[in-house]
């Protein structure tokens, strides 16, 4: 039985990493993989050899080497690692257990996203999404966007679903008109941020002490966005119909 720790040490060398993308590629020769990756043969050898002896390889009797399905397992798993290690001081100072645990074991999707750290720009960003969508726009928020109802109502008016989940006890700002035709919905507390539309999406943490940080990951790469659908459904379908006024409207 390999132990954890061995794996890990195989996968630390960012050599033995490339060989084995590239044979998720296609099999190869030890000349192809030494040429093809800028190493000697006698390198290139040393890392199969490695790979090898960990099962994440094999070779064929064409001498061909070719990822196995254990190894095929293993790096479907790195990119989960992968994206916490680039992005270590966010989630030193966010809480994550926040999530539910389904999504923090699918938080590698996030791993081709881009961090928007500018809070001012992403509010601007996030009336550029609701401007772009053509279907749908589905909101977990834990204010509202003082500007936006007037986009919203555009889009709606356009035949765009509007889903919006916000907190109980929201206060919005004095003189907030909320837009017509969203399907709203409550729940106690909100401690995550999720914008998807048909086309992007962006996704946020609180720090540690719970305020909410409006600095977000954003993409549209198809995995992430059912990964923020999916997350926006488990929440709509915990919260409450809002039935009634806005709350607390003032």
């Amino acid at each position: 039985m390999g132990s954890l720790a061995d794996l890990l040490f195989e996968l630390s060398s960012e050599e033995r990493m490339a060989i084995l993308r590239r044979l998720t590629e296609e099999p190869l020769k030890l000349s192809h993989v030494a040429s093809r990756l800028d190493l000697t043969v006698t390198e290139a050898s040393r890392h199969l050899q490695r790979l090898g002896d960990n099962c994440l390889i094999r070779k064929d009797s064409d001498g061909l080497y070719t990822v196995t399905p254990y190894g095929a397992l293993v790096l479907s798993l790195v990119p989960g690692l992968d994206f916490a290690s680039r992005n270590r001081d966010y989630f030193l100072d966010h809480d994550v257990s926040v999530l539910p645990r389904e999504f923090v074991d699918r938080i590698g999707v996030l791993s081709k996203c881009t961090f928007r750290g500018d809070t001012i720009s992403n509010f601007a960003y996030e009336e550029g999404m609701f401007k772009e969508a053509k279907e749908f726009i589905w909101a977990l928020a834990d204010q509202v966007h003082w500007s936006a109802p007037p986009i919203i109502n555009e889009r709606v008016l356009a035949g765009v679903e509007f889903h919006t989940i916000i907190p109980e006890n929201i206060v919005p700002p004095v003189g907030y008109r909320p837009a017509e035709g969203v399907e709203r919905r409550l729940l106690p507390k909100v401690d995550v941020i999720v914008i998807v539309t048909d086309k992007e999406a962006v996704f946020g943490l609180p720090y540690l002490n719970g305020k909410m940080d409006y600095s977000w990951f954003g993409g549209k790469e198809p995995s992430f966005l059912k990964w923020c659908r999916d997350l926006h459904v488990y929440y709509w379908e915990r919260a409450k119909p809002l039935v009634g006024p806005f709350p607390n409207l003032r």
